[in-house]
């Protein structure tokens, strides 16, 4: 926090209600630090989750006396051990092992130009006492948020928690925010990371500095990466590599991102699912040696989940799994819908986030702070069904029949092999529909939904549309939900497929390495040949995070109802004054709609948008 023209404050109370955001996510230490700067009281202030360096010269606010540098930070950097051996070249020596500390000096040495040395995920305020400089700075693809705010007496926040944030600046709703996520399922996109007005967020790869001085507060923004000319220079040095290096160079690239995301020290899990990507990163972290125990979210004697499918990879590869497929009564359905939506502090779409939250509840109980997971690998090695059509939309744009043709071919086999996920498949391509055309009027919500092109404007080339995933459609929400679900249980998930150098390489591979005889990935399932069993590396059917339960039946239903009937009154304006309401309500409606329930959890998250997270009380209400 910044307190404008105030040399001196106690911020105490500010403190401790920001901390009521945060404790689950870092439960392990607190600290702050206030200094006077330049006619300002700046403070700052971190809650520890201890993962590397674990005793008390990893706590935070961190300060180098000599530069005058001080920093909070949230995330990881993991290739920190090569940037320390980098520093201590040049004369610089450590107290401790903690990654903090690395940042702290190759900020304090670098400067900006420490950011390109980077590998991880990260969010950081770096002040200057001495130069009366603040920096807010956010990794590449924004994994770890950052937010900030001015409250209505000139002082600055900032922090993790936008429901903190929102409570100090105000809390007026981004009605487009809202409106697009409930419709597209993207809330956060490169142009807006709030749910809030007046709250705004540090964009992925971007800056934001404070200059402070006697007289005003200066700000200005800028940007650090850029995805789009990181794929341009890598597609133009791959330029003339051959398949089989190309092939060599996805292998080394994927095993490094696992390698980095293996130093801890503390016990790192995986979570695993039937799939290719997840199975992936748990083979390769068996290669590396590690105790490889598994969470996922199934039952092997429930056919309709991905148990059975999770269970013969585990036979098969020797891996330890933990089954998540809780019964709930209606009261516990009722408590993690609520736990979910203060975790996440914003809306949400369809059931999946909750079974999220669901899984990393278990993984916490078990004691493990660390998790890899797959997230990042369909966007970044088109393995959505979509981009087999934006390809083929590509190719016929530029008149190349050959290529055409063998997309038209993978086309085919994939609607072949997916014909008894029709239903699924329509459902999604709702949000596609539209085109620049205005959307499906929302049936509770009295807005407007808005006019978006989810397929991308007409000869978009498809790393482009990929990009644009990365950006703008899928990831940033999708991250939002990996993070705040798995830190609010105190656990650090770690994506390798988010790695900067193999998500650049993914995308500046030519078509045919990603879109091949009715595969996405192709490249990838090349890859992990000898390392994932056949039957999940070449299983042609997509399956997302789902849950096969009938939650809405079971309470979801009830609770939504009875949360939006109760505050009807309250939910005046985006609650439209519809004489159907009870039937729009119903478990079976909002069971068949998904858009429908979209609409109703944004309700019964309106309810309380600043809802603080509650401590976990007693044992478990899971049942075997």
């Amino acid at each position: 926090m910044i307190n404008n023209g105030a040399p001196q404050c106690d911020n105490s109370a500010a403190l401790a209600a920001a901390f009521r955001y945060i404790n689950g996510r870092g439960p392990d230490a607190r600290g702050a630090r206030q200094v006077a700067c330049r006619g300002h009281a700046v403070t700052i202030a971190h809650s520890r989750l201890a993962v590397i360096e674990l005793s008390a010269l990893g706590a935070q606010p961190m300060v180098d006396a000599a530069s005058g540098w001080s920093i909070v930070y949230n995330g990881e950097i993991y290739n920190y051990r090569e940037i320390r051996e980098a520093l201590q070249a040049n004369g610089q020596v450590f107290n401790g092992g903690s990654d903090t500390e690395v940042l702290l000096r190759a900020w304090a040495l670098w400067g900006p130009d420490a950011l390109q040395r980077l590998n991880g995920m990260f969010a950081f305020a770096a002040l200057n006492e001495k130069t009366g400089e603040l920096w807010l700075v956010r990794d590449r693809f924004g994994v770890k948020p950052l937010l900030w705010g001015r409250c209505q007496n000139g002082d600055i926040v900032f922090g993790s928690s936008v429901a903190s944030i929102a409570s100090a600046v105000g809390t007026d709703i981004d009605t487009d925010y809202c409106a697009r996520g409930v419709r597209y399922k993207a809330y956060e996109t490169a142009q807006s990371g709030s749910p809030y007005k007046h709250v705004n967020a540090v964009g992925a790869g971007c800056w934001v500095k404070f200059q402070l001085s006697p007289e005003c507060i200066g700000i200005a923004e800028g940007r650090w990466y850029s995805l789009r000319d990181a794929v341009a220079r890598r597609r133009e040095a791959m330029a003339h590599t051959g398949d089989a290096d190309l092939l060599e160079e996805c292998r080394r690239l994927l095993d490094s991102a696992v390698q980095l995301r293996l130093r801890s020290d503390v016990p790192v899990a995986v979570s695993l699912s039937a799939g290719l990507d997840s199975a992936a990163i748990a083979c390769m972290m068996q290669r590396h040696g590690a105790d490889t125990h598994a969470f996922s979210f199934g039952s092997p004697s429930e056919r309709t989940s991905e148990g059975p499918g999770t269970q013969s990879l585990a036979k098969a590869t020797g891996i330890d799994v933990t089954y998540v497929w809780p019964r709930y009564s209606g009261w516990d359905l009722y408590e993690v819908l609520e736990k979910t939506m203060a975790f996440q502090e914003a809306p949400f779409s369809g059931m999946s986030p909750i079974a999220q939250n669901a899984v990393f509840r278990e993984v916490g109980k078990a004691g493990f702070k660390v998790l890899l997971g797959g997230q990042g690998s369909d966007e970044i090695f088109a393995g959505y069904r979509k981009f087999i059509v934006i390809a083929l939309r590509e190719t016929l744009h530029r008149r190349e029949p050959k290529g055409a043709l063998r997309l038209m071919y993978s086309l085919g086999l994939m609607l072949a092999h997916e014909a008894g996920q029709a239903r699924m498949y329509w459902q999604n391509l709702n949000r596609y529909k539209g085109g620049k055309r205005k959307a499906a009027a929302f049936r509770l919500l009295d807005w407007e939904p808005g006019a978006h092109n989810l397929w991308g404007e007409a000869g978009i080339s498809l790393p482009d549309r990929q990009i644009e995933d990365i950006q703008q459609w899928s990831l940033p929400t999708l991250l939002r939900y990996e993070d705040r679900n798995s830190m609010g249980y105190g656990i650090e998930t770690r994506l390798p497929f988010m790695d900067y150098r193999l998500i650049e390489f993914a995308l500046a591979l030519p078509t045919r390495m990603k879109i091949a005889n009715g595969y996405g990935k192709w490249m990838l399932r090349h890859a992990a040949k000898g390392l994932v069993p056949d039957a999940v590396r070449l299983n042609r059917k997509k399956r997302g995070f789902d849950v096969t339960q009938n939650w809405i039946t079971q309470g979801i239903g009830a609770a939504l109802r009875g949360t939006i009937f109760d505050h009807a009154t309250a939910l005046q304006g985006p609650l439209k004054n519809s004489q159907q309401l009870d039937t729009l309500l119903s478990d079976e409606a909002l069971s068949r709609d998904p858009d429908l329930l979209d609409e109703a959890l944004l309700l019964t998250w309106l309810v309380d948008p600043t809802r603080v997270p509650r401590r976990q009380t007693g044992a478990s209400r899971l049942a075997a």
